[in-house]
């Protein structure tokens, strides 16, 4: 580069004097390009200037910055900080982190396989999250389902991540597909997996029995492994910045009806970007490779068991949902759904809500407390058993054999109110006057006979066999024909025919 003060001489003689690129070229000797590059920017360009470098605060500790990272690789900043604060250090951590980025030993890149699979071989599962949507501290979640092949996607959003929620997405994707692979490929989902150690591995038994029902292989990705369920993965990132961006939805069943619309118009007729095909063409290719489904659903409904509490009401996930208050004390099974809480007391339906997804709640039916105010203090003493009278004639003269023995009148009639929550006043009745006719009376043997004649055997569905020649059902032999044959030889050794 030229001095600066010949620069500023060129532009001078140029535009000052009015002299030639040639005539200052050689009046300068400099070459005459040169002059030409100055006059055509026409301002002198200054050398850079070497600044120096500003010290910093840290710069005393990295001697033990570096010792620490040399005890420790995996040594966090946050320690780091701790044991400099110890030294005197006064800096804060973002310094402190740009520092050890450029010194703590990296490792080496990994290099991985890519996985290849053969038509309906295997499936990737995987849940996304999405936080709170509707601000009210329910997060939202996405399952998604991708075949290995063909890349066909299923997705579902929830707002649960229990076993039972995985059971049903699973069921509707396996009903979406409409045929099953052999293997299905998650991660350390804690509903799917209950312990890991090394390659050993422990599947819940609730996951195993679904699997099972269906003849599914479950297998598990390794640790860190992220090639094993790139599908799936891809697809969730899918899911996250095509179809989420810029939406606004009003409830869960508004999210998964543009969900499900996105699904068949975009994502499974896009081309792929790691395959260059369309999903939904190859999975017509892909469609007869696939396995059949059993044909009856599996039963995916949440379960529990529990005593009725005082306030006749039965917990489930943080909220409580009431029942009859005759049910206090009882133990009841409660069954949910994605929509429904349903309560029963042995087959019989006691109690339905609307589930609740919230925490904190509790879920009434007015029509639970009916009878319950009658025996607070100031009302008739005599109600209930007027209420066990009105039932019918034999259960009023079953208050009165009650009231010659030893049984307690209370627990009885109290008995009596509560079977008639559960089956109504015809069906006791007619319990009361059989057990009446045979002699028999007490309420457990009450309960009992309206079980028995609730819990009738019923057939089980036909079983489905591979091969159609053994779906033949051989004619019945007609042994009319064995004995005519018999008595027909026995009449032959009786009458024997005469040759002559």
């Amino acid at each position: 580069m030229l001095e600066p003060r010949i620069q500023a001489e060129i532009l001078r003689l140029h535009f000052g004097e009015g002299l030639s690129r040639r005539m200052i070229a050689r009046q300068l000797k400099v070459h005459r390009i040169t002059v030409g590059l100055v006059i055509q920017r026409r301002q002198v360009r200054l050398p850079a200037t070497e600044h120096k470098a500003r010290s910093s605060v840290l710069e005393p500790y990295y001697p033990r910055i570096q010792k620490l990272l040399d005890d420790a690789p995996e040594r966090s900043c946050v320690n780091i900080l701790q044991q400099l604060r110890n030294a005197g250090y006064s800096g804060g951590i973002s310094i402190l982190r740009s520092y050890v980025r450029t010194i703590r030993p990296t490792s080496p890149k990994e290099a991985f396989f890519e996985l290849d699979f053969a038509k309906g071989e295997a499936a990737q599962v995987d849940w996304g999250e999405f936080g709170d949507v509707f601000g009210n501290g329910t997060k939202v979640h996405v399952f998604v389902m991708v075949l290995c092949w063909s890349r066909l996607l299923y997705l579902e959003f929830t707002l649960r991540q229990t076993l039972a929620a995985l059971l049903r997405c699973y069921e509707r994707a396996l009903r979406f597909f409409g045929r099953r692979c052999k293997e299905y490929w998650h991660d350390n989902m804690p509903t799917v997996v209950s312990e890991r150690l090394g390659k050993l591995k422990r599947f819940t038994t609730g996951f195993l029995a679904y699997a099972g029902f269906h003849g599914l292989t479950p297998i598990l990705c390794n640790v860190a492994a992220g090639n094993e369920k790139g599908r799936v993965e891809d697809g969730v990132k899918l899911v996250r910045h095509q179809f989420w961006p810029g939406r606004s939805f009003r409830d869960l069943d508004d999210i998964n009806g543009q969900a499900f619309e996105w699904r068949d118009r975009y994502a499974n007729r896009r081309e792929h970007e790691t395959t260059h095909k369309i999903p939904q063409l190859m999975f017509e290719q892909e469609r007869e490779a696939l396995l059949p489904l059993r044909p009856e659903p599996y039963d995916t409904d949440d379960v529990v068991s529990c005593p009725v509490r005082p306030n006749f009401l039965v917990p489930f996930e943080g909220n409580r949902y009431s029942v009859p208050w005759t049910m206090v004390g009882k133990t009841v099974t409660l069954r949910a759904d994605d929509r429904c809480v349903r309560i029963f007391y042995g087959h019989k339906r006691v109690a339905e809500h609307e589930r609740s997804y919230l925490r904190g709640q509790t879920i009434r039916n007015p029509k639970h407390e009916e009878g319950l105010r009658e025996i607070k203090p100031g009302a008739s003493r005599n109600w209930q058993v007027e209420a066990v009278q009105s039932f019918g004639p034999n259960a009023s003269r079953y208050l009165e054999l009650i009231g010659a023995g030893q049984r307690s009148l209370r627990h009885e009639v109290a008995e009596l109110l509560f079977l008639v929550t559960v089956y109504g006043k015809d069906l006791l009745e007619e319990a009361i006057g059989d057990l009446l006719g045979q002699g028999i009376v007490g309420a457990a043997h009450i309960e009992r006979t309206l079980r028995l004649r609730e819990d009738t055997p019923k057939a089980p569905p036909p079983l489905a066999l591979p091969d159609e020649r053994l779906h033949f059902m051989p004619p019945t032999p007609r042994l009319e024909a064995y004995d005519t044959l018999l008595l027909d030889a026995r009449r032959d050794e009786e009458d024997p025919e005469d040759d002559g």
